[in-house]
C-alpha cells in the first residue's frame, strides 16, 4: 500500500502526463514497446527487437507474441497503431502530440509495426516508452470524448499489474485504488500479489499521509517533502534519495506583462536572487543550483557556461536605466491618489445608472466626488494591505507605470517557502511583488491553459529524452505545449529542429550548447534548482534497488523483484 497527495484523474497513457498520479499507475498497468530499466538503460518491453533504417528515418519493431491484455485478449501491432493514430488526432488533445507529429506508421503483419519519420529524430526510441491501449476497448470511443471515458479510471493494460477496483468518498473522491498482480505477464510475473494506493489531500496533520506512514497502515509514500522530512524519518522508515532530471524555475510570460520584454529586467530579476539561500531554505540544500535547462549527464551541458551571480548592485544598476526609483511614502502617496481617482469614476458610473433608470438620461456630471471618512477608512485598508512594510522602494517608468509583477506557483510547502523569498528578494531592487499559490490539482485547468501569470515558479522534468523541443520552441507557446515562458526565437527554432535531426551525439552536444548560450543570453526563464527526489518505504518493502530514475514513475522500474518481509519470513506470492 502506497500513500499519494492527489488522486487519479486520467489512468491513460495518452493522457497521464498531465499529472504524476496518473503517471504512477500507468506505469504499473501499462507497458510500451521500450521502457526504461533500473540502470536507466532504454531496452524493449512489448517488442523483442527494433531496426533502423541507414537514413535514420525508418524504424522496424518486432513484436513479442505471447503478450495478452488484462482481459485475455491477444496484444497486436495493430494496437500500437491504434495508440500512434488516437495520439496524433487532435480531436483527442493528448500531450504527446507533438512526440508523435508527421510520424507514418503501418502494421506489416500481426507481429510487426514499422515507423516512418519526415526527418531523423534521435529520441524517437524514447518516445516509444509510451503505454499501448487496446484497441477492442478504445476503438468505439469517440475522439472527442476519451477524456470523458470512465475507461480512464477502469483501465485494461498488459502490464504486471491490472485494475481490480477504486473506491470513493460521498464526495466523489478516489480514496483508494486496488490493482492485483496479473499472473499471465509476459515477462516475471511480480511477487507482491496486490498494489493499493491510498490518497490524501494533504502531508502534513491527523489525516495527512505522513501519519499514515508512520502509523504503518501504508507501506509507502510517493514523495517526501523537505520540509516535512524530520517527521516521516523513524527507524522503521527507509528513505531512498533519488537523482531525478527536474529543475525548478521562473518563467516569464512577456505576453502577458509587456515590460518584461525588456532583457535588462528580466537580468536585474535574476541578479537579484541569491539562489544558494532559495536552495537551502527551501530545500534544506538538497539540490543543485543551475543556470540552464540543459541538466548535468545530458547532451550539450557544460559546467563551465556563463552564470548570473547575486548582485543587489548590478540588478539595480540595469533597472535605473529606465526605472525611476520612488520611496516607500512617495509610491503610497502615489497608490491612493489612483485608489481615489477609481473610487470617484466607479462612482460616477453608478450614479449616471441610477439617474438614467430614473429620469432617462445621463446625470452623471452632478455625481459628488466628496470622499466620506468612511471611505478614506476602507482605502486605507487596502493600502496597508498592499503594501509590504519590508520594501523600502519602488519603481516607475516615464509612462508613470509602476513595475509590479504577480508570482504564480504550486501551493506546497517548497514552492511557498521559494517565492515568499524571491518576491522578498525583487522588493528589495524596488519590484512590487504579489504572490498567488494555487493547488496542484488546478493548476493545468486554472493556470496553465491560459498562462495566467506574469511568472510562473514552476518545476519540469525533462524525462529520458534530451529532446528540448517540447518545452523551448514556438509551437510550444500554447496549452498543452510545455513553451512556458512562451519564447520565441528564430534562432533557437532551428538549432531544436537540427538536435532532433542530429546523425550523432556529437552533433547533437554542439546543437544544444548553441541553444543553451541563447537561453542563457536571452533569459526567457531563470534556472533555480535541481532538486533530489525522495521516496519513502516502511522497512518490510525489499528489492527495491534505484539510485536514479527519470520521472517519479520510474521508482517502480523494478517493481516486479520488490518482495514483502513479513514476521520473519519472505512473502513472494
Amino acid at each position: 500500500m502506497e500513500a499519494i497527495v492527489g488522486a487519479p484523474k486520467l489512468v491513460n497513457p495518452i493522457f497521464a502526463p498531465l499529472n504524476d498520479v496518473d503517471m504512477d499507475i500507468t506505469r504499473l498497468v501499462y507497458s510500451g514497446l521500450m521502457r526504461i530499466d533500473k540502470k536507466q538503460r532504454l531496452i524493449p518491453d512489448l517488442a523483442v527487437s527494433y531496426d533502423i533504417s541507414e537514413d535514420k528515418k525508418v524504424y522496424t519493431f518486432s513484436l513479442r507474441q505471447d503478450v495478452l491484455w488484462h482481459d485475455s485478449e491477444r496484444f497486436t501491432a495493430q494496437d500500437v497503431v491504434f495508440t500512434v493514430k488516437t495520439i496524433q488526432n487532435a480531436e483527442v488533445n493528448s500531450p504527446l502530440l507533438v512526440s508523435f507529429q508527421g510520424v507514418q506508421i503501418e502494421a506489416k503483419d500481426e507481429y510487426t509495426v514499422q515507423f516512418t519519420l519526415v526527418e531523423p529524430f534521435a529520441p524517437f526510441l524514447s518516445s516509444l516508452t509510451v503505454g499501448i491501449l487496446p484497441e477492442h476497448v478504445w476503438a468505439d470511443v469517440a475522439p472527442e470524448r476519451m477524456m470523458l471515458a470512465q475507461k480512464n479510471l477502469q483501465p485494461i493494460g498488459t502490464g504486471p499489474f491490472a485494475f481490480k477496483k477504486l473506491l470513493k468518498n460521498e464526495d466523489g473522491f478516489i480514496y483508494r485504488y486496488n490493482l492485483a498482480r496479473f499472473g499471465e505477464y509476459y515477462r516475471q510475473a511480480p511477487y507482491i500479489e496486490e498494489f493499493e494506493f491510498h490518497f490524501f489531500n494533504e502531508y502534513d496533520g491527523d489525516a495527512g499521509a505522513i501519519n499514515a506512514i508512520r502509523r504503518q497502515t501504508v507501506d509507502g509514500l510517493h514523495f517526501v517533502p523537505n520540509d516535512l522530512r524530520d517527521q516521516v524519518e523513524r527507524k522503521h522508515i527507509v528513505l531512498h534519495t533519488l537523482q531525478l532530471p527536474q529543475y525548478t524555475a521562473l518563467f516569464f510570460n512577456q505576453d502577458k506583462q509587456p515590460f518584461l520584454e525588456d532583457k535588462n529586467v528580466r537580468e536585474a530579476l535574476a541578479y537579484s536572487l541569491d539562489k544558494e539561500r532559495i536552495l537551502r531554505e527551501s530545500l534544506r540544500g538538497e539540490g543543485q543550483v543551475i543556470y540552464s535547462p540543459i541538466l548535468p549527464g545530458f547532451p550539450g551541458y557544460n559546467p563551465e557556461i556563463s552564470k548570473t551571480p547575486y548582485s543587489n548592485e548590478q540588478a539595480n544598476e540595469l533597472l535605473d536605466k529606465t526605472w525611476t526609483r520612488l520611496s516607500a511614502e512617495e509610491y503610497r502617496i502615489m497608490r491612493r491618489d489612483n485608489l481615489i481617482k477609481e473610487w470617484q469614476k466607479n462612482l460616477k458610473n453608478i450614479t449616471t445608472a441610477e439617474d438614467t433608470a430614473d429620469n432617462g438620461q445621463g446625470a452623471g456630471e452632478q455625481a459628488t466626488s466628496t470622499i466620506s471618512d468612511e471611505d478614506t477608512q476602507a482605502i486605507n485598508r487596502q493600502l496597508d494591505e498592499e503594501i509590504n512594510d519590508a520594501q523600502t522602494f519602488y519603481r516607475k517608468n516615464k509612462d508613470g507605470d509602476t513595475l509590479e509583477l504577480k508570482l504564480v506557483t504550486i501551493d506546497t510547502q517548497e514552492y511557498r517557502h521559494a517565492a515568499e523569498q524571491i518576491a522578498g528578494f525583487w522588493q528589495e531592487i524596488g519590484v512590487k511583488t504579489s504572490l498567488e499559490f494555487v493547488a496542484s490539482k488546478d493548476l493545468s485547468r486554472e493556470v496553465l491553459k491560459n498562462r495566467s501569470y506574469d511568472v510562473l515558479l514552476y518545476g519540469v522534468i525533462i524525462g529520458s529524452d534530451p529532446d528540448q523541443y517540447p518545452f523551448w520552441h514556438s509551437s510550444q507557446i500554447d496549452f498543452p505545449g510545455l513553451n512556458l515562458s512562451r519564447y520565441a526565437d528564430r534562432n533557437a527554432d532551428a538549432l531544436l529542429k537540427e538536435a532532433r535531426e542530429a546523425a550523432d551525439e556529437e552533433a547533437v552536444i554542439e546543437t544544444y550548447r548553441k541553444l543553451q548560450d541563447i537561453i542563457i543570453a536571452e533569459k526567457p526563464a531563470i534556472f533555480l534548482y535541481m532538486p533530489t527526489y525522495t521516496y519513502a518505504t516502511t522497512e518490510k518493502i525489499k528489492g527495491l534497488d534505484l539510485s536514479r530514475i527519470f520521472t517519479p514513475a520510474d521508482r517502480f522500474a523494478d517493481v516486479t523483484s520488490w518482495y514483502i518481509k513479513m514476521e520473519g519470513q519472505w512473502r513472494f506470492n
